[in-house]
């Protein structure tokens, strides 16, 4: 037979086999870099086709803002008439419906009207729409994304949820606005127009039957062997988070932001300046937004000077956080303030807001485990799991706070 045409296959000693990986790496990294600069190319001239829709004038500049994880976020300059403008962007999720950015779009409007005077303002189309509907072709198959532009927030970008370190008058400030938000907003009329997802309270009891399937996942790795042993523990906390049917009844109902954490929020000299990233949000229990807010604004992700380590909820900021809420509310004299039977449920409310972020860890990265950093989403697992773990053992220490309120 002759070989000589055929692929030779020989054995490659340890070096070599370095050598290519290290090759590889590198084309991986280039590749990367690649598909990168092609995606920004590709939003950039969508979002010059969306322009066409507007009355902006012409794109000068695109960059992408990070950060968030849902939604991707640019930054536009555009020039007409002789002089610039900025203006930020959203495309949305694949699969969004229009009724849920309508909602979002229409509070957003509503509430500007009754005095969120720092929310970003959407800008309309040349007929008066808040987005726009473009088509994207890939392997033959049609999809449609929409994009929505916005007023540019002055203010600075100075946090993240994974770096809440607020300075005090921050916290505070903070915490007005959304008292603000939910007081300018209580008369909202959604029309409708709901998200998909359930109200908290008939959303924790579907999580079970969620969560175990996530167990039967054929994945060898290290957040899955984590989630593996934590399993049970979580059970058992959805178990307990129950609230009576007439409680709830006396717990008010409310436009919520449903992620209002600090890197949705830009600051300025000590002060909350700027609110956006409506992107989650709708009609729920007030308590459950203020009890969201404090998980992702008051916990410790790392060991601090004050004493303060991962997963904890540094109850001097909660209480900074609930007595400038309370206070707000009260100067503005719309929405009431916190009330008895939330005070009473307050405990159990912080640990349904914590296991909607362990949901939240657990559906994004169980959805696409080959394209997520295990790593990076094993962290976010953990520091919710810790953070499960505490709530429970200091229960009474949450309701003290809330009583001193």
């Amino acid at each position: 037979m002759d070989t000589s045409r055929m692929l030779q296959l020989t054995e490659l000693n340890t070096n070599q086999l370095f050598t290519l990986f290290a090759q590889s790496e590198k084309l991986t990294a280039i590749a990367s870099d690649f598909r990168a600069a092609m995606e920004l190319s590709l939003v950039r001239n969508q979002i010059v086709d969306a322009l066409k829709f507007y009355d902006l004038g012409t794109v000068t500049d695109v960059y992408e803002i990070f950060g968030g994880y849902i939604n991707k976020s640019y930054g536009i300059y555009t020039e007409k008439d002789g002089k610039t403008y900025e203006y930020f962007v959203r495309k949305y999720k694949k699969g969004i419906m229009e009724k849920e950015m309508e909602l979002e779009h229409s509070l957003i409007d509503f509430s500007i009207a009754n005095g969120l005077d720092i929310a970003a303002g959407l800008i309309r189309t040349k007929d008066g729409k808040t987005f726009v509907k473009l088509s994207e072709t890939s392997n033959g198959e049609v999809e449609y994304r929409y994009f929505a532009i916005y007023d540019f927030l002055s203010g600075e970008d100075k946090y993240t949820w994974v770096d809440p370190y607020l300075t005090d008058e921050e916290f505070a400030s903070f915490a007005e606005v959304l008292a603000t938000l939910h007081n300018a907003s209580r008369h909202f009329d959604p029309k409708g127009r709901e998200r998909v997802e359930p109200k908290i309270l008939e959303f924790v009891p579907t999580l079970p039957k969620t969560f175990k399937e996530f167990t039967k996942t054929d994945i060898n790795n290290k957040f899955h062997s984590y989630y593996l042993r934590s399993f049970d523990e979580i059970m058992e906390v959805i178990d307990r988070i129950k609230i009576p049917p007439e409680a709830a009844a006396r717990m008010p109902y409310n436009p919520i932001h449903s992620d209002y954490h600090p890197g949705n929020v830009k600051f300025q000299d000590g002060k909350a300046v700027g609110i956006f990233d409506f992107d989650w949000a709708k009609i729920d229990h007030r308590l459950f937004d203020v009890c969201l807010a404090l998980v992702y604004s008051c916990c410790a992700w790392e060991d601090l000077p004050d004493g303060s380590y991962d997963g904890m909820l540094r109850l001097d900021k909660c209480g900074i956080f609930l007595k400038a809420y309370q206070k707000k509310l009260k100067e503005l004299g719309g929405l009431d303030p916190i009330n008895e039977t939330e005070k009473e449920y307050f405990p159990i409310m912080v640990a349904a807001a914590n296991v909607y972020l362990i949901n939240w860890c657990l559906a994004a990265y169980y959805a696409e485990p080959e394209n997520l950093n295990v790593y990076e989403y094993l962290t976010y697992l953990m520091h919710q799991v810790r953070l499960m773990k505490w709530i429970e053992e200091h229960k009474p220490h949450l309701a003290d706070l809330i009583k001193s309120i």
